[in-house]
């Protein structure tokens, strides 16, 4: 099990860009904002633009790491972060309610950055207020789903290597 925990983040971080990558795509199609010169091109630099800040956003706030229950990640121990948010009493008991709480804390740093990073791509000033809650809460299903299937099907695997 040593072995598969070591991929944990790995697995997270590949997963997490597929995410971020499904929901620019979505967005780009609804929103007729295709590059159609090259549509792949137009969705992995937009996709850049708010994966890059999820990945800084995750390291430095643990997002990478399920806890030493499960093994190490990309971060140092909780007590190590150079920044930590307040998980409040967010599924409090459950083996990965500390996972899920810094995945979400995660995506409300990264996505407000990731849109100032976009807005100034497209050259504009103001960010519709739309734009933002629109990118928090959908950007957070593609996102914060795949991380939850993850955090299920990694606790099964766990209790049947056990």
């Amino acid at each position: 099990m040593k072995t598969l925990s070591r991929f944990a983040p790995l697995i997270l971080l590949a997963g997490d860009l597929i995410a971020v990558i499904a929901f620019v795509a979505v967005g780009q199609r609804d929103h007729e904002l295709v590059n159609e010169a090259n549509p792949v091109l137009g969705v992995l630099l937009t996709a850049a633009e708010f994966g890059v800040p999820w990945l800084v956003a995750g390291l430095l706030l643990g997002a990478f790491r399920m806890g030493d229950h499960v093994g190490a990640g990309l971060a140092p121990a909780q007590g190590d972060r150079p920044f930590r948010f307040a998980t409040g009493t967010f599924g409090k008991g459950h083996p990965y309610a500390s996972f899920l709480a810094r995945s979400l804390n995660t995506w409300l740093v990264a996505a407000p950055i990731g849109i100032l990073i976009r807005s100034y791509a497209l050259g504009r000033a103001v960010i519709p207020t739309v734009f933002l809650v629109a990118t928090l809460g959908f950007g957070g299903v593609f996102v914060l789903g795949w991380r939850a299937v993850f955090a299920l099907v990694w606790g099964r695997v766990r209790k049947r290597k056990d």
